[in-house]
């Protein structure tokens, strides 16, 4: 009977423990669904974001590859290129950001003359698919060559006032070199320097200029100047000149209000610095009006200002006529 008792308990005890475990079990395969899917939800957005397409142009530089460019000089080539990408908007995203890949004209073999050469890229993921907004290029290729000139200075010379003279002029830089293709590098004749003037210039001048390269014709050649610019400067100082000064007549020993006086002249011719005659109004004289009742004339020395050189006439007459009372 105990045997029998002993046998129920044992069956009960199995029966809750297989009853508990398959609570836990239905618990855990739920758990695990709902995790499951909320992990492909995840990966489902991650994997959207990669995928994503999307296309945008991009400027790069255009590498010239295959040619010694110490050696040879090449015209005609952009220096930049537009290209779209087109591909996953992390892809994209990344190539515009790092450009790590190249655009480039393949030079090998190419010399002397014009060329239409194929653009190439490389560097580029893979993944990625590309248009390049011009997919050939014409470049012109020329020989390298140098040589040094002298550099001299010129300015408009009508542009300095009158009576101004120019003093020595200086440039900062005396002798250049000259780089480029070697036929355009011989035709130069001569490397100037020009300051530009304004009208009646009376002062000196400091001026920057761009240095150009000169055929014999005095037409610009196409060659690189090192260096390109130069500081000119222009000393101008006042010269010799004259200047017409009208003639003032001035009384003593009675008053002009009473008399016509009327010179042989109305001005004085003053030759000296241009910048004393500048300031000069008027050239005096003065009549002695003591004794004067009739018309008459006198005989005036003119005498020569301060700081200029000579006068002329340096004598002149005054007629002196009483007014009527």
């Amino acid at each position: 009977m105990k045997k029998s008792y002993d046998k129920l308990i044992y069956l009960g005890a199995t029966l809750l423990v297989a009853i508990l475990m398959s609570v836990y079990a239905d618990g855990q395969s739920t758990k695990t669904t709902r995790n499951s899917t909320e992990s492909g939800a995840t990966t489902t957005g991650i994997l959207k974001g990669l995928v994503s397409s999307k296309s945008e142009k991009v400027s790069v530089p255009l590498q010239l590859n295959g040619i010694d460019t110490d050696e040879y000089y090449i015209s005609g080539a952009p220096d930049t290129v537009d290209i779209t990408l087109t591909g996953s908007s992390a892809l994209v995203t990344a190539a515009k950001n790092t450009k790590n890949f190249q655009v480039y004209a393949d030079l090998t073999k190419l010399t002397d003359g014009t060329h239409t050469v194929a653009l190439k890229v490389s560097g580029l993921n893979r993944d990625l698919t590309y248009k390049l907004a011009k997919s050939k290029v014409t470049v012109t290729i020329y020989k390298r060559t140098s040589a040094y000139y002298t550099v001299h200075t010129d300015y408009n010379k009508d542009a300095i006032a009158d009576g101004y003279t120019v003093g020595t002029v200086t440039s900062s830089v005396n002798n250049v070199q000259l780089m480029g293709r070697e036929s355009a590098v011989n035709e130069v004749e001569t490397v100037v320097a020009v300051a530009q003037l304004k009208r009646d210039t009376s002062k000196s001048v400091t001026q920057t200029v761009t240095l150009q390269a000169l055929d014999a014709k005095g037409h610009p050649v196409d060659v690189g100047i090192s260096p390109q610019v130069t500081t000119v400067k222009i000393p101008v100082t006042a010269g010799t000149g004259t200047k017409q000064v009208p003639l003032k007549i001035k009384t003593k020993n009675g008053s002009a209000s009473n008399f016509n006086l009327t010179g042989s002249v109305n001005e004085i011719t003053v030759r000296g610095k241009i910048d004393v005659l500048n300031k000069l109004k008027e050239i005096p004289v003065t009549v002695d009006l003591n004794g004067v009742t009739a018309a008459s004339s006198q005989d005036v020395t003119v005498n020569t200002p301060d700081g200029t050189d000579s006068v002329n006439p340096t004598m002149v007459t005054v007629t002196i006529t009483p007014k009527e009372q």
